[in-house]
């Protein structure tokens, strides 16, 4: 069970603001993880966290995202990081 409330973007329930951040974040990464749905209690917070992420990641990438998720993931494997 989640201490913290997951908002679901399809919720017709969850506050305008909330849900437009998700859909923001969804779309600048091509899905949504359950962190985005917690944080999205707070849609200022989830929308700083969309742009670090695009810009940390994504901006000016010449890689597809696949291929940076692929980086990424195989960074965390060899550094014996928990994802």
């Amino acid at each position: 069970m989640a201490r913290i409330p997951l908002i679901d973007e399809s919720d017709p329930t969850a506050a305008a603001d909330a849900r437009t951040a998700l859909l923001e974040a969804g779309a600048a990464r091509g899905s949504l993880l359950n962190i985005h749905r917690a944080m999205a209690n707070r849609p200022n917070v989830l929308q700083a966290f969309t742009g670090l992420i695009q810009a940390a990641y994504r901006k000016d990438s010449t890689l597809k995202p696949q291929h940076g998720e692929l980086a990424y993931l195989t960074a965390t494997t060899v550094n014996n990081c928990f994802y």
